[in-house]
């Protein structure tokens, strides 16, 4: 007999029971009288003690034994009932290994599981003899044996067979703990399953889980001998398997329903009959939970539960929050086939911390076998080391042995040390902006309206989200079309006020199926989003087209003889529509809608309805006219404007903004007095844009500099959120947080434009006088917007910023980041000095117009009002040189990925001159530090921050290849075509950009770094992209998923 000292923390239990089947005989023994199973029969349940399902299982395997002798593993398929637990003990009793099949495999993915695990023996119910007796003839040598329903009685009745130590070997040893005992096959989401191979040790770990839990928590009441658990899993699932085998080690029983999925009444039932102590089921059945309980108002029966037990996908946070208040006991639990049960959420009823999860398993010395990393994006990374017991067989993926989970988190900053799942890596879908979505949540919330049975929400490389709707025909036939389309647009509606603005689901973008039409999920009630897309592509194609494209100009509209109230009026209507504001919002016909709500892609819907008005719309007029007066006029105007005329007229816009804001300086601003070196002030810092790439790395390079006494950061988000974005944006390029945990660090909240900065009055005094530094680093970067645009979002607020930064004797240093864009137009070689008045210096675009437009009264404000501002032209910036972190959104990472998967990479001309941010970011800081006291000097304000060491795009390739990557050279024509012809291709979305950037011969410049050099030296030291930092790049990308290398 087991003794009560073992336990599963140490492994001593598992070193006692060797074996699964073991495991069941000698818990059998122990509590041979226990009640084991409750099976439902008719509208009844009948009972199993455990003595009587080890003599039913053990003549089971008697009479099997000659008909699997000599299998090495053996199939069944069938629904969860009695019968399958039955058939599982008997045939795992025989030693051999036991492949659960799902019934929701097509023939297709059955035929591929058996030859995968080269089964030559098929068990199967009558319900699925024809699909096993199909797929088994396909594959030479394999035996389907048909198990008929079992009659219990008759099978209690039976003696024990007296040759069962003939057919059953009852001898174990060490050996056994390593050996395959059953096959879990994953849900064949994206392909066929995957076999995953369970050990005796895994599978005694995963039954000990609340053992584990029990044993780490002694004050909790979690599973005992008088407990009855409800389950409504698959046993061929892990989490159905862990939850039913669970029991047994405190001689529990466990509750078999007549079929899977249960309805609400059902489960009522089955609680109130049996006397349930406990729950296990997807998070979809207690989503509909809700509904019934607040329509039948019959609590007593879920409030009996000491806990409810969900997995294998979210459960909405209003969903949880209800049954709380309620007093359900409802609790998350966490796990992969490859790993067990890892993660529990707080068990005690006492919590309502009822969400997040923290891992479970850890070694003797107290470490957890399951590790957080950091991604690019800000998540934590879930991947568990190779010695864990919960590891399955062979499904390592990383070289040191361990399995990566693809399983994003974030850390519950409520309650540390436990995590809330975000999504899988491969969920997240990245917009054709770079933007990210999680579809997980929204998907939740579009699916608790009754009316909605599946919903898959996509949109990754495209330019917004989209969503294909199953309605649940059970609801639907007391509606009709109308109300049906009300109420989804009602539920998306729902989701819509809780995702960002970037991931808003359109009207346009609900599709919903025809009723006889369905959407592919897995067991667990979770949608399978890319099989999803790629069964209703064409579907999927149109919508966006129709949308993106816009309709067709309705000829039958009279508004070519509009006048221009009866426009200003539509276009009033049609905005406060789109934006879902009173029309009065929009008075002022000479404020951009974009300051109202309007973004990129409320911009296409609005520009859609106006199209269906008026002719020859565009698709960026709303980024080109973005007042109403503006719009009217454009629409009304008897020609239209040429490409040329329209960048000329920007530039003109550029140049009169520069010169009102001269103007505005002239009157702002008198001259001050420098007197830094009698002051000799300590050097406190403001900066912004610290959550950035760069922002990162000089917060991080500022903190370890001893003269700096204090750096303040300003951070747009909640208050309650920016020291968590802040701790965020420096794990994920592997900073170190630990610099942040410090009184030399404050965080505020960045309000540029409210009076005070948002500030008190006092607070903003005391600030105005304890800075010696401004670091403006945070910048819109959006190449759609035009230069109006960016003076709302960002010149006026930055101009708010240098009144702060006035002071009449000794002002704060203004630094400011500019762009190499702002110049780029000056000629072959740019000198480290101020711009001329002409904004033809920059790009054609908003972004460079932009930082042109600062360049100018910066240079203005350091010549005529002694105020020292400086500014650095930063140019290409790409991963640092010692972690190799570059951001996978941006154009060239994209490009190499691409280049690799496509085994092409396009000849460019390009010189290079890319600078490891490491090594900006320490030029940078240099060069404010170094300045922190000097006086007003227009001759030293403007640094290049560029690597002084050039290359061309051939050692680029060069070092590709060193790395070991495979490509030919080919002509950028062919490089984009081959990309427009693969949509699963990461650079898909930033196609158009590719096609538009390779047709350009525009020839960048040389940018002078002399002066820049010879004040911040580490910029000469500045690495080149060869082949050991490209390298660095490429185990990054790997690392977190982005690249795989080909063979």
């Amino acid at each position: 007999m087991p003794s009560a000292t073992q336990s599963i923390s140490d492994q001593s239990a598992i070193d006692y029971y060797k074996a699964f089947v073991n495991f069941i005989k000698i818990q059998s023994k122990l509590y041979a009288d226990n009640v084991f199973v409750r099976y439902q029969v008719n509208k009844g349940f009948k009972t199993l003690t455990y003595s009587q399902v080890d003599h039913i299982t053990t003549n089971l395997a008697c009479e099997w034994a000659k008909q699997v002798e000599g299998s090495g593993v053996i199939s069944y398929i069938s629904d969860r009932s009695i019968d399958y637990l039955l058939t599982m003990i008997a045939l795992m009793k025989l030693r051999f290994t036991l492949l659960a099949v799902s019934p929701r495999n097509s023939e297709a993915a059955i035929v591929n599981l058996l030859e995968k695990t080269n089964s030559k023996v098929f068990f199967t119910s009558p319900k699925y003899e024809a699909i096993a007796k199909s797929a088994s003839v396909k594959i030479e040598g394999v035996s389907l044996i048909v198990v008929n329903p079992f009659d219990i009685e008759a099978l209690l009745n039976q003696p024990l067979n007296d040759r069962q130590n003939e057919f059953i070997d009852t001898s174990f040893t060490e050996k056994d703990l390593d050996k395959p005992a059953l096959i879990i096959h994953s849900s064949g989401s994206t392909n066929y399953p995957k076999p995953i191979y369970l050990t005796n040790r895994y599978i005694l770990n995963i039954c000990g889980v609340f053992k584990l839990c029990k044993e780490q928590n002694p004050h909790l009441d979690l599973v005992k001998q008088s407990d009855v658990f409800l389950i409504c899993v698959p046993l061929f699932h892990g989490f159905g398997f862990a939850c039913t085998f669970s029991v047994v080690y405190a001689g529990a029983s466990v509750v078999f329903l007549e079929k899977l999925p249960p309805s609400q009444n059902e489960i009522t039932y089955a609680l109130k009959q049996n006397n349930c102590t406990l729950m296990a089921a997807p998070p979809l059945i207690f989503e509909q939970m809700v509904p019934h309980l607040k329509e039948t108002n019959e609590f007593s029966a879920a409030q009996n539960l000491k806990f409810a037990i969900f997995a294998g996908a979210s459960l909405k946070r209003e969903t949880g929050d209800w049954l709380q208040k309620h007093n359900i006991n409802i609790r998350n639990v966490y796990g992969t086939t490859e790993m067990s049960v890892g993660m529990f959420a707080n068990f005690d009823p006492r919590c309502k911390n009822w969400y997040s999860l923290r891992p479970i398993w850890n070694d003797r010395s107290g470490q957890s076998y399951f590790i957080f990393e950091d991604t690019d994006e800000g998540y934590k990374h879930l991947y568990i080391r190779s010695d864990s017991p919960t590891l399955a067989l062979n499904v390592s993926n990383r070289e040191d042995g361990g399995f990566n989970s693809n399983d994003l988190f974030l850390e519950d900053s409520e309650h540390p040390g436990y995590f809330n799942y975000v999504g899988r890596r491969d969920d997240i879908l990245v917009m054709e902006n770079g933007e990210k979505t999680n579809p997980v949540p929204m998907e939740n919330t579009i699916r608790q309206s009754t009316i909605v049975k599946q919903v898959a929400v996509l949109g990754h490389a495209r330019q917004c989200t989209a969503a294909l709707i199953e309605i649940d025909m059970d609801y639907a036939m007391s509606y009709g079309p109308e109300e049906i389309i009300s109420l989804v647009y009602e539920a998306v509606e729902d989701t819509n006020k809780e995702c960002p603005s970037h991931s808003t689901i359109l009207p346009q973008m609900v599709k919903i199926l025809p009723f006889d039409k369905t959407l592919p999920s897995t067991d667990k009630g979770t949608v399978i989003r890319k099989k999803a897309e790629a069964m209703y592509a064409g579907l999927v194609e149109k919508m966006y087209k129709d949308f993106l494209e816009g309709p067709v100009y309705n000829s039958s509209s009279d508004s070519s003889s509009w006048s221009a109230k009866q426009t200003e009026s539509f276009l009033v209507k049609s905005i406060a529509d789109v934006l879902h504001m009173p029309e009065f919002a929009f008075n002022d016909h000479e404020r951009s809608v974009f300051d109202l709500g309007l973004n990129s892609l409320t911009a296409i819907q609005l520009r859609n309805v106006i199209a269906k008005q008026f002719k020859n719309v565009p698709q960026n007029f709303l980024f080109q006219n973005s007042t109403i007066s503006s719009m009217r006029q454009a629409l009304l105007s008897d020609s239209q404007i040429d490409a040329a005329e329209l960048v000329e007229m920007r530039y003109q816009q550029a140049q009169e903004l520069a010169k009102s804001y001269l103007e505005r300086a002239n009157k702002d601003f008198s001259v001050t007095k420098n007197d830094y070196e009698a002051e000799k002030k300590e050097k406190v810092v403001l900066l912004t844009g610290a959550t950035g790439s760069l922002g990162s790395f000089m917060l991080r390079d500022l903190l370890k500099d001893a003269t700096v006494k204090k750096v303040y950061c300003l951070i747009r988000d909640k208050e309650t959120e920016l020291h968590t974005r802040l701790v965020n944006a420096f794990t994920s390029r592997h900073l170190d947080s630990s610099l942040l945990e410090t009184e030399r660090i404050e965080v505020l909240p960045m309000r540029l434009t409210e009076q005070y900065l948002g500030l008190t009055k006092e607070r903003y005094e005391q600030l105005k006088e304890e800075i010696t530094i401004v670091q403006h680093c945070a910048w819109l970067l959006d190449f759609n917007m035009t230069i109006d645009h960016y003076d709302k979002e960002c010149i006026a607020p930055f101009y708010n910023l240098l009144k702060f930064a006035y002071r009449e004797v000794n002002p704060m240093h203004v630094h400011f980041i500019s762009s190499v864009s702002a110049s780029a137009a000056l000629g072959s070689e740019i000198e480290e000095k101020p711009l001329p008045f002409d904004s033809h210096a920059t790009m054609p675009m908003g972004y460079a117009q932009s930082k042109f437009v600062c360049e100018i009264f910066l240079g203005y404000l350091m010549k005529e009002k002694n105020f020292p501002c400086y500014i650095e032209r930063v140019g290409q910036v790409s991963g640092d040189s010692e972690s190799g972190v570059w951001n996978t959104s941006e154009q060239y990472p994209l490009l190499f990925v691409a280049g690799s998967l496509m085994r092409k990479m396009p000849k460019l001309s390009t010189v290079i001159d890319w600078i490891p941010v490491d090594y900006a970011s320490s030029a940078i800081v240099d060069i404010m530090l170094r300045t922190a006291h000097f006086s007003a000097n227009i001759e030293s304000s403007v640094y290049h921050i560029v690597n002084p060491h050039h290359e061309n795009w051939t050692d680029i390739l060069n070092a590709m290849k060193s790395c070991g990557m495979k490509f030919d050279v080919v002509e950028p024509v062919e490089w984009v075509d081959t990309l427009s012809k693969d949509d699963t291709n990461p650079a898909f979305r930033l196609m158009s950009f590719y096609e538009d950037s390779f047709k350009k011969d525009f020839k960048m410049p040389i940018w002078q770094t002399k002066k820049t050099c010879k004040l911040a030296p580490i910029l000469a030291k500045s690495p080149v992209v060869d082949s050991k930092l490209f390298s660095k790049y490429l185990n990054h990308w790997q690392s977190v998923g982005f690249y795989k290398p080909s063979n």
